[in-house]
């Protein structure tokens, strides 16, 4: 079953046009601590289940690998979008540390305002979709998951059995510099007129990548 797992903030209707364009069997799953959906991390992992396609953006491609490479024979292909294997060190996690506290103690507006406006958005506009999750709830998403709170994937990613491809977007200047560590031992395929999130920047040129990796 192919399964989509959408980003950070994001939720499981980012993936409607893509599924639409692709036009296979697929589900959307919500990840925990968005859209009301309780941190039960091991839930969560008994919904993906076993025989799966992964498709996943950003943070959905981060747990994704983490679950390739957990439970190495639920996963027959893993299809990458501006996902992270991991980082290292203490200033990423201080850093991280401080988005939590903005969420806890600003409030999902400012925060709203102060993660987009990263270079990593410049070419996204955020909806009001994205405003309706916990500010609370995220804040433990960031502490359990990103990409220096899960465990680096970098040193490991030959060990994931299944095939992976990557994709990142071609105006994406810091994923870009993971992309071409990455395409030295991977399939991976530039997204055109993309910033971080290929997915609702470039839709069709995304799905037709999904279609050949499929």
């Amino acid at each position: 079953m192919i399964t989509f797992l959408h980003g950070f903030l994001g939720v499981k209707e980012d993936w409607e046009e893509i599924a639409s364009i692709i036009n296979l069997p697929h589900r959307c799953l919500t990840l925990p601590g968005h859209q009301g959906r309780s941190l039960d991390w091991e839930g969560f992992e008994k919904e993906i289940g076993e025989d799966v396609t992964l498709i996943g953006y950003s943070l959905g491609g981060r747990l994704a690998m983490q679950y390739a490479y957990k439970f190495p024979r639920r996963v027959k292909k893993l299809i990458l979008l501006s996902a992270n294997p991991g980082e290292e060190g203490e200033k990423r996690r201080e850093q991280d540390e401080k988005w939590a506290k903005v969420l806890e103690e600003e409030g999902m507006e400012r925060f709203l305002d102060k993660w987009y406006a990263q270079p990593l958005f410049k070419t996204f506009k955020v909806d009001r979709m994205r405003r309706r999750h916990n500010p609370k709830m995220l804040a433990e998403v960031i502490r359990r998951c990103s990409p220096a709170n899960l465990p680096n994937l970098w040193p490991k990613l030959k060990k994931i059995s299944c095939p992976m491809v990557f994709l990142f977007g071609d105006h994406d200047i810091r994923y870009q510099l993971i992309g071409k560590k990455l395409q030295k031992s991977f399939p991976v395929a530039w997204i055109p007129k993309s910033g971080h999130a290929i997915h609702l920047e470039n839709p069709n040129a995304c799905a037709k990548q999904i279609l050949e990796a499929l």
